[in-house]
């Protein structure tokens, strides 16, 4: 087993109905290691169809609500698998993800995070100015229950751009977050004339590890058919 950890999270996009494309990203990545949320049962369904001889370790949590729903598929053996509710009193949305697998140099304890969308009253503009301090309090609730002995890793959809509150929670608990080169992690599309254009882009998928940790070669894949982009990097430890 060698001393890293490919690893890959991915918001898939619920409601995307294109699924082979974003399958094929995944395959492609060959990651040891992926975080997947707005899984729905039909991408459930898809992924154990696509990946059951690839992964054999396959955790899904689907949700009342289908943006919430969250997954691990993994070569490394998983020893335990934590489905933790949103937080209570912070106005989170969506739970989390906490996955412990055993790695040649040890167990290493991930989050996989789907943090509250910057969505009040469906107003984007209002959730930017009223959601930060949710997706602050909703990690920080999270951060708490955490097995602080383990290496660690928080990754997923953090809803907020690296100079978030979530984000600089963290980097106060001694996380980094992992920089990465190529394209935005996320984008909003329109389609006018035939030609599609994007409207907003932005990196709100990110990967922070803590000091037990380190990261190389980091980047965002310009694949698959969701409306956020897979993030791969490899993890070493220090």
């Amino acid at each position: 087993m060698p001393l890293f950890v490919l690893l890959m999270t991915y918001n898939l996009n619920y409601a995307n109905p294109r699924f082979e494309a974003t399958l094929d990203a995944i395959a492609r990545a060959d990651a040891d290691l992926v975080l997947l949320q707005e899984v729905s049962a039909q991408w459930r369904d898809a992924l154990n169809r696509r990946f059951a001889g690839t992964y054999p370790y396959r955790a899904f949590h689907l949700h009342a609500r289908p943006p919430g729903g969250l997954a691990v598929l993994s070569r490394l053996p998983v020893v335990d698998d934590a489905l933790w509710p949103a937080p209570a009193q912070t106005g989170a949305w969506y739970p989390a993800e906490r996955v412990v697998v055993t790695t040649a140099f040890g167990a290493l304890q991930l989050l996989n995070v789907h943090l509250r969308p910057a969505l009040d009253r469906g107003s984007w503009v209002r959730g930017f100015l009223t959601t930060p301090n949710v997706r602050r309090d909703e990690i920080a609730a999270h951060w708490q229950r955490l097995d602080h002995a383990l290496p660690t890793i928080v990754a997923g959809d953090f809803n907020e751009d690296p100079s978030g509150r979530a984000v600089d929670y963290l980097a106060g608990q001694g996380m980094t977050r992992v920089p990465t080169t190529g394209p935005t992690t996320w984008r909003y599309e329109a389609t006018a004339r035939g030609k599609t254009y994007d409207l907003l882009k932005m990196d709100i998928d990110h990967v922070m590890i803590d000091r037990r940790l380190g990261a190389t070669g980091a980047h965002v894949i310009e694949a698959g058919t969701s409306d956020h982009r897979p993030v791969v990097v490899t993890i070493e430890p220090r």
